[in-house]
């Protein structure tokens, strides 16, 4: 691993863990053990250090969705994976990154809402391939199912009203997904979606998420 990577990979760790407003090239420059001067010559600035760990982080989720695509039987068992990986990401992103993007860098938010805008799109076929296999309900609009569900999950993120205190991130997330996938699913999808929880629930990753 080169020295770029090696700073976009501990970059990245602070932006989501801490927030990006709070993160300084100084704290990055701390965290890595060089100096700042080392660090400017290898991006601009934060924007640009900023930019590269997004793009990075993106094209890693996207890889990670299209091997959960690929790798399962069908698409409730795609849903219930990605289910377990949302589980995991909102843990692992600060709530004010969100926030931070859009007022302080609204030229990469744009970039990221444009690019979440092409994967969604991406998605469609394979809820029209669910459709064929019985599993999904042939009356539904999916780009809007889709835009639904990301909203819902951005609201998590970002809105101070969500009761917290009372409830976990992670409790959201799995009452969305479930009632989302139910939603659009078949009788004969809602008894895979069954299944399908049947073992996630004996799996480590969810059980660690949703007993926390």
């Amino acid at each position: 691993m080169d020295l770029k990577e090696r700073i976009v990979q501990e970059a990245s760790v602070l932006f989501f863990k801490n927030g990006i407003r709070s993160v300084t090239m100084s704290d990055i420059a701390n965290q890595m053990g060089i100096s700042k001067r080392t660090l400017y010559e290898v991006f601009e600035d934060k924007e640009d250090l900023l930019e590269e760990s997004i793009d990075v982080q993106i094209k890693t989720a996207d890889k990670e969705i299209d091997r959960i695509i690929n790798s399962s039987e069908n698409v409730i068992d795609t849903m219930m994976r990605i289910y377990a990986k949302h589980l995991n990401d909102a843990n692992e992103v600060n709530k004010s990154v969100i926030n931070d993007l859009k007022k302080y860098h609204p030229r990469l938010y744009k970039q990221i809402e444009e690019r979440q805008g092409e994967r969604i799109t991406s998605l469609i076929p394979l809820f029209q391939r669910g459709v064929e296999q019985g599993l999904i309900r042939d009356d539904i609009n999916f780009e809007i199912c889709i835009w639904l569900i990301k909203s819902q999950f951005r609201t998590l993120m970002t809105g101070n009203y969500i009761p917290t205190d009372k409830f976990s991130i992670n409790q959201f997330v799995r009452t969305i997904i479930l009632n989302f996938a139910r939603g659009i699913a078949t009788i004969k999808g809602n008894e895979v979606i069954d299944e399908m929880i049947r073992k996630l629930s004996n799996s480590e990753i969810i059980n660690n998420q949703i007993n926390r």
